[in-house]
């Protein structure tokens, strides 16, 4: 509880977005169902959904709620774990279960709201394990509500199955109980292949075989350093560029191989570190790079995947510990030490998911080239006029770091907007589009600058698009709904009434709230003595601006 107090005083970060707060089916009453029984969500954890689902009635836009509920699921994760472990008589289980509950690499799975997905998924995994062999169904049950939470859950068959392996030679009755587990696990990766694919359609990379499997290798090697040396720890890793030509890249695959030989060569002195190596190994699989996840465009590597297969470090850390405590009480003042250590350092990793400029800001400083943090601290700051330049300077490296990205060429091309550059920003929003035709951002903020520009009916165009693409974004009906009242005004200070008219019911149409539009309609109506229809939209502006004079002026005017 110490080591993770700083984040009951954290807010929301990257992704929180789009999981909780921006979500609109944990917004809507009616999203439990959605959540449920549609393919509108962008993965398919309703388990982890319909948590937010429930808290959001209960914290809102409170983030305290959401990061105390994340701390209580990792405490449990680590009870559980301890009574796992003692379940299967492990040497050391309480030290394992304290290692993992305090080790910094589980920091971005409890810190970051958005992977509440990793804690329920390893909430349930335990609770399957505890339950196999005593409450069949229940454990079934436990594990189906595992892969609906996050689908890293997939490999638990494999090591519940290898438990039994271990312990003796396995029967026909020990392979019919574990199939039902397996064809979950199938059903569900299938159906999370699919979310993957078809939630946005991006391919994030296009490499061939021979790259995934030593990329793979090297990312489990990767883990294996994070997990015995926490330190030097980063949102965002630098990306990987893995080449099949160059011999080192070769080096970890061969290690693991050679490691692996050895480890079974010596299962009979060596049974639990032999266990704890395939245990990683195998609970590492779904995110080693087989298959790409929707971060992998970012990095290769991340601290949260390594969440589930952390155990097979801790545990072999601890049964080591407890050979050497049955010779020597020094073993008691070691691990206290190290506990000691690991908990100091997770309190400090909590403090950089404070909030999102702290994250980025950390994650710039351990990792230069992270395109994604220059990109959206540039998106937070632009909101300031006097950060502007910096903001602007982060886009640069961004584009710089990663051309082939639309995203930073939208940020760009928007703050220069906002810097009155409009010429410079039509440029980048346009490379922007070039680059990601359908994306609803970048057709508005191409909308804005060409308004800004004097170009109005390009700029309707482009809001159009955006609306088409995202009818449920509201900046392109607010922008639509300002230029057709633009357009009605210099339509009606040019005579044309009744083309100012059209313009006036369109901006009304995208944006009702448009006080100026009623009172300018109303005008239109009083002339063409439509006394009563005039008066009701006087009398709808004064509702939206109770202080807007014209409007009231005209009311006055317009009553008997």
């Amino acid at each position: 509880m110490a080591a993770y107090l700083p984040v009951l005083r954290a807010g929301f970060i990257w992704d929180d977005d789009l999981i909780l707060t921006h979500n609109e089916l944990i917004r809507a009453a009616g999203g439990l169902r959605q959540i449920w029984f549609s393919t509108l969500a962008t993965d398919y954890w309703p388990v982890t959904y319909t948590s937010f689902w429930v808290e959001w009635r209960l914290w809102g836009l409170h983030a305290a709620g959401y990061h105390a509920t994340n701390l209580a699921l990792h405490l449990a994760d680590a009870l559980l774990l301890w009574a796992v472990l003692r379940r299967w008589r492990m040497p050391g289980a309480f030290l394992a279960a304290l290692l993992f509950a305090v080790h910094p690499v589980n920091v971005e799975s409890v810190a970051w709201i958005a992977e509440r997905k990793n804690l329920l998924a390893m909430l349930f995994c335990l609770l399957s394990a505890l339950a196999y062999g005593r409450a069949y169904g229940l454990s079934l049950l436990a594990f189906a509500l595992a892969m609906l939470s996050k689908g890293s859950a997939a490999l638990l068959p494999a090591v519940l199955l290898g438990t039994a392996v271990g312990m003796r030679r396995p029967t026909r009755r020990d392979l019919l109980r574990i199939a039902p587990f397996f064809l979950v696990a199938g059903a569900f990766v299938l159906v999370d292949i699919w979310f993957q694919k078809h939630g946005t359609g991006i391919v994030f990379r296009r490499v061939g075989p021979t790259e995934r499997l030593l990329g793979a290798a090297a990312a489990g090697w990767f883990y294996l350093s994070k997990a015995i040396f926490p330190l030097h720890l980063c949102f965002v890793y630098p990306r990987w560029r893995v080449d099949a030509a160059n011999p080192l890249w070769w080096l970890p695959l061969a290690a693991a191989v050679g490691v692996s030989a050895a480890l079974i060569a010596w299962r009979r002195r060596l049974p639990a570190l032999l266990g704890a190596w395939l245990y990683f190994w195998v609970m590492l699989i779904p995110a080693l790079g087989f298959t790409d996840v929707f971060f992998m465009q970012y990095s290769l590597v991340a601290d949260h995947y390594q969440h589930l297969a952390l155990v097979g470090v801790v545990a072999a850390a601890a049964v080591g510990w407890a050979a050497w405590r049955s010779r020597s009480r020094a073993a008691d003042v070691a691990a206290a030490a190290l506990v000691a250590v690991l908990a100091l350092l997770t309190w400090r990793q909590c403090r950089i998911y404070h909030d999102p400029v702290t994250l980025y800001r950390a994650t710039l400083a351990q990792n230069p080239d992270a395109w994604l943090a220059h990109n959206n601290l540039g998106e937070i700051l632009v909101a300031d006029p006097a950060s502007l330049p910096e903001a602007m300077d982060h886009f640069r490296a961004a584009i710089r770091l990663d051309p082939s990205s639309s995203r930073p060429h939208d940020s760009l091309g928007d703050a220069l907007t906002r810097s009155g550059r409009f010429p410079e920003a039509i440029a980048e929003l346009e490379i922007a589009i070039r680059l990601e035709p359908g994306d609803p951002a970048a057709h508005n903020n191409l909308g804005n600058a060409l308004d800004h520009s004097g170009r109005p009916l390009e700029a309707l165009a482009q809001y159009e698009a955006a609306l088409k693409l995202d009818p449920k974004r509201p900046a392109p009906w607010f922008n639509l709904g300002g230029v057709h009242y633009r357009l009605g005004e210099t339509r009606l200070r040019q005579g044309h009434a009744d083309e100012a008219f059209r313009e006036f019911e369109a901006a009304l149409r995208y944006n009702p709230n448009l006080a100026e539009a009623h009172n300018d309609l109303g005008v239109i109506l009083y002339r063409a003595g439509r006394t009563s229809e005039a008066i009701g939209q006087f009398e709808a502006a004064l509702r939206i601006r109770p202080d807007y004079a014209p409007a009231r002026a005209n009311l006055a005017k317009a009553r008997p």
